[in-house]
């Protein structure tokens, strides 16, 4: 008799364990989504323990833990962080593989945690078990789509993931062998508007409004040509004045400024962005607002990077931001502080991104910039045309332009102003100038400049000459910014396909 009992109450605890939670995204899930997506991760935390207590069987908290796992990890890189949430993450796994496998979220949650673990990997160089479980999130998504085709939330990831697998240029199409998918930007962008779309009139997904902002935006601003769809999302963002105290809004409103001649707006919104002890330390927008700062020539431009190197205790913009606080001195014509801090680089940060690797390249070379060809490239990223241009055409111009590299530059630049100015015939000349003289170089002005004349013939609809010139871009020579270059001439292939 009582070996039945035990029996029975094993098979009741283990029916209980795996078949009767569920998913509910109620008021309380939203409001620490909310607070986590802020980075008020406390708020969150005490937010998912309230809901766990009045609802044990819901498993929502459990996938909102995991985003203040990997929003720790992807923000501040910091290893011993990563390690240890790591191994919390598999107790999380564990509990939504026990969820309600009949409900639409049940498959959602698993790919989301596996796809958020999948892209802090690639931070600390785990590109192997990124791709396993990017491919095992994708293969989720696709079923949840077939089997549950009006759950929207679904296409948050699905379209991301079709928007990226887009941009993988072919020399890595082993990459996309690996991890199985198909898919095209516009297909991707198009899926995530419906969630975005749906999110506008439908309180039940309100809460996703934010992340399907931050995703657009992202891949407006770094994978499609159009400026002005790009500001269409800037007016949505800037509607919600709540945004203005998240940082990851503040993130993506400060690179569509800086992005659109609006540096000024950006250094406005940085400035007064939210730092109390309430928010998890986002440290890489003191890096950006240094950058926006050396765009218009501040001189305390360097007080940001100098917060940045101090208090970040991750991988990335290392390097860069010793080279950028050595350009600030330099374009306020300090040379030896410029050596003093390009010697730096040598010494701090890693090689993961393309702008260390740059900066790494330019303090092994050892060689002091053009001063008239650096503050015109720092006052073109600024946006600040005008400016640009008269620092390379003053009456001084053939005497400031003592090599070969300085004349390739000044020819890439000239192009890229009357570009960004509207004048499409004279940047025309200048890219194919610059390709002409500089095709077999190292350096990334002829590679950039095959790239920008592809969209320009992509937004003049002569789909075969920007066809020309994105395969061009990826056929360069160039080490500099190589990986961010071929990406966006993939990603321009990937545009203009089916326009052929």
């Amino acid at each position: 008799m009582i070996r039945h009992l035990l029996i029975l109450m094993l098979f009741v605890v283990g029916w209980s364990a795996s078949g009767q939670y569920y998913y509910d995204f109620n008021e309380n899930c939203r409001n620490a989504y909310s607070s986590i997506n802020s980075l008020k991760f406390e708020e969150g935390k005490s937010l998912i323990e309230k809901e766990k207590s009045l609802h044990p069987d819901n498993n929502i908290p459990y996938l909102l833990q995991n985003y203040i796992y990997f929003l720790t990890v992807f923000i501040g890189e910091e290893e011993a962080d990563f390690d240890l949430y790591d191994d919390l993450k598999d107790d999380l796994i564990d509990r939504l593989k026990d969820g309600d496998e009949n409900s639409p979220y049940y498959r959602y949650c698993l790919a989301q945690v596996y796809l958020q673990w999948a892209v802090a990997r690639t931070k600390f160089k785990e590109y192997v078990t990124a791709t396993f479980e990017i491919n095992k999130a994708y293969r989720m998504l696709e079923d949840n789509q077939e089997d549950y085709p009006d759950f929207l939330p679904t296409f948050i990831n699905l379209g991301l993931l079709h928007t990226m697998i887009g941009t993988i240029p072919d020399n890595y199409n082993w990459v996309k062998r690996m991890v199985g998918i198909e898919g095209t930007i516009d297909q991707g962008v198009e899926e995530i508007l419906a969630v975005l779309n749906k999110s506008m009139t439908d309180p039940q997904y309100s809460h996703y409004r934010a992340e399907c902002l931050f995703y657009l935006s992202f891949i407006q601003m770094n994978l499609m040509t159009n400026k002005n769809k790009t500001i269409e999302y800037l007016e949505v963002i800037e509607k919600d004045q709540s945004n203005l105290e998240n940082p990851l809004a503040i993130y993506a409103l400060a690179r569509i400024y800086m992005s659109n001649e609006k540096n000024d707006r950006a250094i406005e919104i940085l400035l007064n962005r939210p730092t109390s002890k309430e928010y998890y330390p986002f440290y890489y927008l003191d890096y950006l607002t240094g950058m926006a700062k050396l765009h218009r020539l501040d001189e305390d431009a360097n007080k940001y990077f100098f917060r940045y190197v101090i208090n970040f205790k991750g991988i990335n913009y290392i390097k860069d931001a010793y080279q950028k606080i050595a350009w600030n001195y330099y374009v306020q014509s300090n040379s030896e502080k410029y050596k003093e801090y390009m010697s730096k680089v040598l010494k701090y940060g890693n090689t993961v991104v393309d702008a260390d690797k740059q900066a790494e390249r330019e303090a092994e070379e050892g060689l002091m910039p053009n001063y008239h060809l650096l503050r015109a490239r720092v006052l073109f990223d600024g946006g600040y045309y005008e400016k640009a241009m008269q620092e390379l055409t003053q009456d001084t111009h053939s005497e400031f332009l003592t090599t070969e590299r300085d004349s390739l530059e000044c020819t890439y630049r000239l192009g890229r102003i009357y570009h960004e100015w509207g004048k499409v015939d004279e940047s025309i000349q200048y890219y194919t100038k610059t390709i002409k003289i500089g095709s077999e170089s190292s350096y990334y002005y002829a590679a950039n400049s095959a790239l920008k004349l592809g969209n320009i013939y992509e937004d003049l609809k002569d789909y075969k000459k920007a066809e020309y010139y994105y395969e061009a871009a990826q056929s360069m020579e160039n080490k500099e910014y190589r990986n961010s270059i071929n990406s966006k001439a993939k990603a321009g292939l990937n545009r203009i396909e089916d326009k052929l």
